[in-house]
């Protein structure tokens, strides 16, 4: 079949969300903990990954985050701990 002849499919689109500045330094503060937490207990990540059930490469993507603050999870909790008026500590006191 000829090229000019071949139907192309359609790229799919990005979904971009909109990350406040705030945000995006709560999940780089967030991110750092983590790693800097994984990696005084001793654990390459993607070791600790298997051994927290995770998959290894969206747990470098959690990791990633310190660096970018792009963590769309980590920005919607905050969004709806910030939407139920209570600060962090306050919502995972308990937990």
């Amino acid at each position: 079949m000829p090229a000019e002849n071949k139907i192309s499919k359609p790229e799919k689109e990005l979904k971009q969300h909109f990350i406040s500045e705030y945000d995006r330094e709560l999940i780089k503060k967030i991110a750092a903990r983590v790693k800097k937490m994984r990696e005084e207990q001793g654990y390459s990540y993607e070791s600790f990954a298997q051994h927290a059930g995770i998959n290894r490469n969206s747990y470098f993507r959690l990791e990633k985050s310190a660096l970018t603050g792009d963590n769309f999870t980590i920005a919607l909790l905050s969004k709806v701990i910030k939407g139920l008026n209570l600060s962090f500590s306050s919502f995972f006191k308990d937990l």
